[in-house]
Order: C-alpha cells, then sequence, then structure tokens
C-alpha cells in the first residue's frame, strides 16, 4: 500500500504509485522546447563563423536549460519549475539576438538579458518549492530584474544601440551621450556583480541550512549556481575593471560554461532522488527479508536520511501513542515545527504516528514509498510496543508488591516489638520476682524451667521478627546490619560495604541475598570463609558473595530458588559462577531506578563512601545466641 503524508491530525490514505511519472507531454511546454532550440541556433547563427567556440556554447546553454525544463516538467511536484526553465532557455537564446545587425533585434538581446536573470533568479532561488519562500527574496529578484532591464534601455537611450559599421542608434533619437552612456554602463555592470554576490549569499545561506535528504539532492544544484552567480560576478567585475575587448572570448565564455554545470547539477539531484527510491527500495527487502525486519525505526532514519525520525504507536488499551519501549509520549506536541504523520493500519485503524524533519515534505513520493513498505512492519512494533507496555505495567504491579510486602513486614516487625516481645518482658519479670519470694526449692526449680522456657521464646519470637524486616537495617542501614547477622554463622564472614544508604526496599533485598547466599554457603558449599562486597556502579546496587567451597552449584538448586524470585520481583539480574572445586560467586545487580527513594520519589545516584571491610570470625558462642 502507498500511503500519502498529509497534514498532522490527518490520515493517510492510499494514493496513486509514485514510482512510474506521468509521461504526459503538453502542447505548449513541447512547442516552447522546439521554438527555443530553433531560436538558439538561429540567435548563434551570425556569430558561429568567426567565434564557433562561442557560438556553441551560447548555443548548448540554451538546449541544456530547454532539456532540463522538460525532464523537471514530467515530475507532478515540479512542473512550475519545468516551466520556468522552458522559458529561461527561450530567454537565453533571446539574448543571442544581440549579434544580428538590426536595431530591435540587439534591443530584443539586451531586454531578454532581464527576463533571463529574473526567470532564472527565481526558479534557483525556490526549487525544489513551487515559489519564493520569503518576501526578501521576491524582492531581490524584482530588484535585479529591473535593475537588469533599466540599465539596458538607459543606454541605449544615451550611448545607443552600436551597429557594425554605422552610427549607435538611440532608443528615443537625439544625439548619442558617449560620457553618460558609459558611466550608466558602468554602474550596470557594477549592479549586476553586487547582484552575484547577494545571489551566492544566499544559496550559500541555503546550502548551510539544508540537512537530511533535503541537502542530499539540493547540494548539487546549490553548487552548480554558485558556480554560476560567481562566474557571472567575475565577467562583469572583468568588464568594469578591465577593457573587454583585451579579455575578448576568453572572458564572454566564463559565463556560459558555468551555467552549464546548472543542468548538470539538476541531473546530479535527479540521481540522487533515483538513489533515494532504490533506499526505500533496500529498505523493502530488509524489512520482508525473514529475520531482518527488526527495527523498523533504523530503516526509515536511513531511507529518509532523517536521523531525528520518531515512531509513536498507538496501542488502544492505553488510548494514546506510547514509544517503542511502552512508555508514553504526548503525540500532541506542537513545541516544535516537525511534520507529524498519522498512519492508518490496514483495517484502517489507528496505526502509528510517525514525526520527521517537516523539510521531507518536499519529498512526498519517497515519504510515500517507505511509509507504505514500512506499515506490516510497524503492525508488528506497534504489537511488540503493546507488549512492552504490559510487561512495564507487570514490573509497575510487580514492584507495588514488594513495597506493600516490605510495609506489611514492617508493621508485624513492630507489632512484635511493641506487643509480644514487651509482655513475654514483662512476664520474665514477673517470674525473676517472684523467684526471689519463692524459697521452697522444687518450687525454684520449677520457675527457673519456664524461665529458661520463656528465654528460649523470646529469642525465637526475636529472630523471627529480625527475620520478617530487621530494625536495624532501617535506622543504620545495610553494613550495620550485614555486621549484625554476620556473627551468627558458624564461618568468618568477610564485609566489604560503603557506609552509603540505598532506597528501602533494596536494601532490604540485598540484605535477604547476603543472608540467603551465606547461608547456602555453609549448608551446601562446605566453605571456610565467605566474602560479602556491595558497590555502587552506573547506578545500579551490586552485591556480590563469593565462598572458597567445593562449587558445583546450578540453577535453580542448591537454595538458589529464592534469590532468583526475590531479585526478579525486584526488577534486578543476578548471576552464578559455582566452577566445581572453585568456590561459588552470586551477583545482583538491582537497578536503583526501579526503587521510589525514601521520601517517595525517583531513587537518587548515590555516591560511594569508603568500603568498611569487617571480618568476623567463628564465634564459639553463636550456638548459644
Amino acid at each position: 500500500m502507498v500511503t500519502r503524508p498529509v497534514a498532522a491530525g490527518r490520515t493517510i490514505r492510499p494514493a496513486a504509485d509514485p514510482w512510474r511519472p506521468r509521461r504526459r507531454w503538453w502542447i505548449g511546454p513541447a512547442t516552447a522546447v522546439v521554438a527555443g532550440c530553433l531560436l538558439a541556433v538561429a540567435a548563434q547563427w551570425p556569430v558561429a563563423p568567426a567565434r564557433p567556440a562561442l557560438a556553441v556554447v551560447d548555443g548548448l546553454v540554451g538546449v541544456l536549460l530547454l532539456l532540463t525544463g522538460a525532464l523537471l516538467g514530467v515530475e507532478d511536484d515540479q512542473r512550475g519549475n519545468g516551466r520556468l526553465f522552458v522559458l529561461a532557455g527561450v530567454a537565453w537564446a533571446g539574448v543571442g539576438l544581440e549579434n544580428w545587425g538590426s536595431p530591435s533585434l540587439k534591443l530584443a538581446g539586451w531586454l531578454s538579458s532581464g527576463l533571463f536573470a529574473f526567470v532564472a533568479l527565481t526558479v534557483l532561488l525556490r526549487y525544489p518549492e513551487q515559489r519564493l519562500r520569503h518576501r526578501y527574496e521576491r524582492l531581490f529578484v524584482i530588484a535585479a530584474f529591473v535593475w537588469v532591464e533599466a540599465a539596458a534601455l538607459a543606454i541605449a537611450a544615451t550611448k545607443g544601440i552600436p551597429i557594425r559599421g554605422s552610427a549607435p542608434t538611440l532608443l528615443f533619437g537625439g544625439l548619442a551621450s558617449r560620457r553618460t552612456g558609459s558611466l550608466i554602463e558602468t554602474a550596470g555592470w557594477a549592479g549586476l556583480v553586487v547582484i552575484s554576490l547577494i545571489f551566492v549569499g544566499m544559496l550559500g545561506v541555503r546550502l548551510v541550512r539544508a540537512k537530511g535528504l533535503q541537502r542530499r539532492t539540493l547540494t548539487p544544484v546549490l553548487i552548480a549556481a554558485i558556480a554560476a552567480g560567481v562566474a557571472m560576478g567575475v565577467r562583469r567585475a572583468a568588464i568594469v575593471l578591465t577593457d573587454a575587448h583585451v579579455l575578448g572570448t576568453l572572458l564572454q565564455l566564463i559565463e556560459p560554461l558555468a551555467l552549464i554545470a546548472v543542468p548538470g547539477g539538476f541531473l546530479v539531484a535527479a540521481l540522487q532522488r533515483r538513489l533515494a527510491r532504490a533506499a526505500v527500495a533496500d529498505m523493502v527487502l530488509t524489512l520482508t527479508r525473514p529475520g531482518g525486519g527488526g527495527d523498523v525505526l533504523l530503516a526509515l532514519r536511513t531511507a529518509l536520511h532523517d536521523p531525528s525520525l520518531r515512531i509513536l504507536y498507538w496501542v488502544d488499551d492505553e488510548a494514546g501513542y506510547l514509544r517503542a519501549d511502552g512508555t508514553p509520549d504526548d503525540a500532541g506536541s506542537t513545541a516544535d515545527d516537525r511534520l507529524s504523520i498519522p498512519i492508518a493500519a490496514s483495517s484502517g485503524d489507528r496505526l502509528a504516528l510517525v514525526r520527521m524533519d517537516a523539510t521531507l515534505t518536499r519529498h512526498a513520493s519517497i515519504v510515500e514509498a517507505a511509509l507504505s513498505a514500512a506499515v506490516l512492519a510497524l503492525e508488528n512494533a506497534r504489537l511488540q510496543a503493546g507488549i512492552r507496555a504490559q510487561l512495564a505495567e507487570v514490573r509497575a504491579s510487580r514492584s507495588r508488591i514488594v513495597e506493600a510486602g516490605l510495609a506489611e513486614r514492617r508493621r508485624l516487625e513492630q507489632n512484635l516489638h511493641d506487643g509480644a516481645q514487651q509482655r513475654l518482658l514483662a512476664l520474665s519479670m514477673q517470674l525473676a520476682g517472684l523467684r526471689s519470694a519463692v524459697a521452697d526449692a522444687e518450687a525454684g526449680r520449677l520457675i527457673d524451667d519456664a524461665s529458661a522456657t520463656l528465654r528460649d521464646a523470646t529469642r525465637e519470637l526475636r529472630e523471627l521478627a529480625h527475620g520478617l524486616h530487621p530494625a536495624i537495617l532501617t535506622q543504620m542501614g545495610l553494613g550495620a546490619a550485614l555486621e549484625s547477622v554476620a556473627g551468627r554463622f558458624p564461618l568468618p564472614v568477610l564485609l566489604a560495604v560503603p557506609a552509603s544508604r540505598w532506597p528501602e526496599a533494596a536494601e532490604l533485598t540485598a540484605y535477604f541475598v547476603a543472608c540467603e547466599a551465606i547461608t547456602n554457603a555453609v549448608k551446601h558449599a562446605e566453605a571456610t570463609h565467605v566474602s560479602v562486597t556491595v558497590t555502587d556502579e552506573n547506578g545500579d546496587l551490586l552485591v556480590r558473595v563469593s565462598d572458597d567451597g567445593v562449587g558445583g552449584a546450578h540453577r535453580p538448586g542448591h537454595g538458589l530458588t529464592g534469590i532468583r524470585d526475590r531479585v526478579a520481583a525486584a526488577g534486578g539480574t543476578w548471576s552464578l559462577v559455582s566452577p566445581p572445586g572453585e568456590g561459588t560467586t552470586v551477583t545482583v545487580a538491582l537497578p536503583m531506578a526501579g526503587f521510589p527513594s525514601r521520601d517517595g520519589g525517583p531513587a537518587p545516584r548515590r555516591g560511594i563512601g569508603p568500603a568498611n571491610e569487617t571480618d568476623f570470625r567463628t564465634d564459639t558462642s553463636w550456638e548459644d545466641r
């Protein structure tokens, strides 16, 4: 399906095939081309015997301009510029009428120079548009036309129209004033030098500002036009500064030789447009090749030479446009002047919104072909964007569940600490008082047994509350919490933990991961010591637990399932390195961007402070704790 880019807010609909130009000739342009060619030959006829090189080059310029206009005329969006090029070719051929001996034909040749300047400046300044974009461009073209025509008429009225073998003919009769005419002629040439400089400057600005596909197609045209403008200025400046008769034919050849480059520039631009269409064809092959249609965004950026091109996908469940990663985007923003093109799926429903550089409106056929070829890939990409949005929602939901579980842990730990533990402590104090008041040995033994049982129950309750949510983790941080638990294991634990603080949920996940990994080393690895290293790398909290045990651990056994599930619930990643006989290393990376900070906002980046390295050796009283 071929799509047509339109203004934002309107859906692209199928259009006629832009690949095949309409080869329809109009009687007007065809007649003008033929008449222009005949005029070019006739105008240079008197010059051919004496200066054949000049006659050939001047005639060739007119013919090439006419052919360029004919070629542009077959392109739907360049017909206006094609007509102007045909008119420029006719005007250039008309300039050659000054070679004839008739005063009226010579004056017609002079006046044709103004017409040629008007048409040539217009088409070169506005291409590939159909009109001049700025008011100052229109004023410049009109001023150049008026200057050339007025200078020609003023010279004809004062200095006269020179005719070989006879006196100059004044336009309005009277006596010729060679001094006044020469001054007017010099002023006319000087004005043309200024016009050439302004023209070259305007083209240079356009060349610098052009970008993307527009720059590729404009560069050869603008460079050729700049060369022609420079040649025109050089020739006029040479006439003002020196005697034109000294330079002779060489001086007269400068301008037409440079003008030949202009049709050549348009030929190169046409080839560039062909190559751009070939790039679209390559994109089609890439997107339709099995396994090769992965990145439709990259394919469109490459084909349209717009690295800033963006694609937003319509997702019904979200009732809006989403980026490729599933995150929402304000598709209605008009903060910039980019072109927004809605695209309809084959079913007619909204599919995507492509935002691209506004200059691509001048290459509508290429954009149509590219977007048409990308429709199927865009439909697949939209499905992927929807899946990513659902995945993002699942992750957000999982994060909310983790936060809710964390809050519930805190509540239970607080309730146990403030409720049951305090009551057991009060009961222990009551039994101590009762023991001191009872003298009977048997009763005292029973009270002592009850006190021991109560201490065991209190310790177990404390361990249970600590397992739900260690209060020291909230109060003093991850380092202090790991220090408090490291001494409870029956093997040395070396800690390297910075004094920084991280989001509470991240610290709790890192704490339980470290505890579970150390427990696995105690139960399964036959290790003699364990090291725990905590670092902050590129916004991720990294926890690395290593032991010197027998190794050979594998997923998901050896108690690693709990670590995997806990890390996945936090949106992190983990890795396991456990070669047989070389120990085991568990590495966990928790992205801070996935956790809310302690004040409820996004987690900030934490700088690493100096690590506190503590070596907890085996404590013989571990079993009594």
